[in-house]
């Protein structure tokens, strides 16, 4: 017991030499304080010397070592204000995330970029789009062709099977074995020889011709449908953009909703119940504003990827241009329908399909019985066809009135829309005078350039429409590409 209580004894007193350390070292730092205040007369105040602002400078031999360091700890050069006084990276509308990263971004070649205008997306798309280069190539692996030298190679290849059916057939058998190989190796040949004189056949006929054509322009029409995809895409991220902008100014409106709320529900004038609605209100609008951002980066990495960019989801799109007067008075629907039917693909298809059928139908007229199945099934195949094209020809007639008509109609949408801008825009400034006055609140103010905010919208929107409906009228007349649902 004695033991114990012995050890707990200098446990104690240890403890007690630790925590009297740092006590024995302050009093060693007082006592190397200056003697210059230490040993000043009483008649001479000490904080003087500090407080007056202007003197002589102290002497020499009083500048004693322990005092240099204190300036120097209080050195700008240490002090991290210039860190803190740097403003915040804000949001300003051409930059679409207002990330500090995007503007880090270096460019290091003609494929890296992050401005994009719309009258130079095909030319992106063209050289940049691996699709659109495997198209390209494609293309030019038919356009390589030539059908004279094939025709000439197709007849010496012919000529060869034959001299080796020949020597093959000359062979004497001596055995079973022997007379199954044979038989064997001039069956082959005979399907080689076969296949290549039907080949050959279609060249002299022109029949090859027409189905490398026909595989060319299919090629070039799916060329076409991804330059149309890439603008479909262009127009949809300036949708993205404005969108997240008026999810943006209706986001402050709330603010200032719960504000306002919050400030009557002090005064009891509204519930609790009020005002949870409203913070609510405020959480859905910043979940959609996210959903927003989410997709409107997914939409710019995958037009980087179509034309060729690399994939950082920073980009930035200029404005699109605008569709003059003129232009639309210049649209002439008979003579562009005519236009648009002799490019377009679909009917080119839809008439080929006919064209088969009716060819196999004639076949089998000349080749069976009037009542034979196989007569039966051609010409249901070739009614079929033939119905199918009308259709298509149907379809492709309506989707381009719907075009032509639909650029009318975002016409005539886009001057009501000027109009009420210019109606809105007089309003706000009624609104700016009767602030000045006093006669209304800041809160009012902001809700009318809500407004007319809303109302620039509006006419953003409908120059966008009638771009996007003029555009499709454009494609259609060009290069025959015609959606179905106008």
């Amino acid at each position: 017991m004695e033991k114990r209580k012995t050890a707990l004894l200098l446990t104690l007193a240890l403890a007690l030499m630790l925590c009297a350390v740092p006590a024995l070292a302050e009093n060693e730092a007082a006592a190397e304080t200056p003697p210059v205040q230490a040993d000043a007369p009483e008649d001479v105040p000490a904080p003087a010397a500090e407080t007056e602002p202007v003197g002589t400078l102290p002497p020499a031999e009083e500048e004693t070592p322990e005092t240099a360091p204190v300036p120097e700890e209080e050195t700008p050069e240490t002090a991290p204000v210039p860190e803190e006084e740097t403003p915040p990276t804000v949001y300003t509308g051409t930059d679409i995330w207002g990330s500090p990263m995007d503007d880090e971004l270096a460019f290091t070649g003609d494929t890296d970029f992050r401005s994009l205008r719309f009258e130079d997306l095909r030319d992106r798309v063209l050289e940049g789009s691996l699709t659109a280069l495997m198209l390209e190539e494609s293309i030019a692996s038919i356009d390589s062709i030539n059908f004279n030298t094939m025709y000439t190679d197709l007849a010496n290849q012919l000529s060869g099977i034959e001299q080796t059916q020949s020597m093959y057939a000359s062979i004497p058998v001596t055995t079973v074995f022997e007379g199954m190989m044979q038989g064997y190796v001039i069956s082959s040949l005979q399907g080689s020889y076969s296949s290549l004189s039907g080949t050959l056949t279609q060249l002299a006929t022109g029949d090859l011709q027409k189905d490398y054509a026909s595989a060319k322009r299919q090629l070039n029409n799916a060329r076409d449908l991804l330059v149309q995809g890439a603008e479909t895409l262009y127009i949809a991220i300036l949708d993205l953009q404005q969108t997240r902008e008026t999810l943006q100014r209706n986001a402050k409106a709330l603010d200032r909703s719960v504000q306002e709320m919050e400030l009557r529900y002090q005064l009891g004038q509204v519930s609790a119940l009020s005002l949870e609605q409203v913070k609510n209100g405020r959480a859905t609008l910043e979940s959609s504003l996210g959903t927003v951002d989410l997709n409107l980066r997914r939409c710019k990495l995958q037009l980087q990827a179509m034309v060729g960019s690399s994939l950082s989801g920073s980009l930035v799109l200029a404005a699109l241009p605008e569709v003059s007067g003129a232009l639309i008075d210049s649209m002439d629907y008979k003579t562009d329908l005519q236009a648009a039917k002799d490019k377009s693909y679909d009917l080119f298809a839809a008439w080929k399909k006919l064209d088969e059928a009716s060819d196999t139908y004639d076949d089998a007229r000349a080749s069976y019985a009037r009542d034979s199945y196989s007569l039966r099934s051609a010409r249901h195949t070739y009614e079929s066809a033939k119905y199918e094209y009308q259709y298509t020809v149907q379809n492709f007639e309506m989707a381009f009135r719907n075009a032509c008509d639909s650029v009318r109609d975002y016409e005539h949408i886009l001057s009501a829309s000027e109009t009420a801008l210019s109606c809105q825009e007089s309003s706000y400034a009624a609104m700016e005078m009767k602030y000045r006055q006093g006669s209304i609140s800041q809160n009012a103010l902001l809700e009318a350039e809500d407004d007319l905010a809303e109302a620039k919208d509006a006419v953003a929107s409908a120059k966008r429409n009638l771009f996007t409906a003029y555009r499709s009228y454009y494609w259609a007349v060009n290069y025959g590409v015609m959606n179905s649902n106008g």
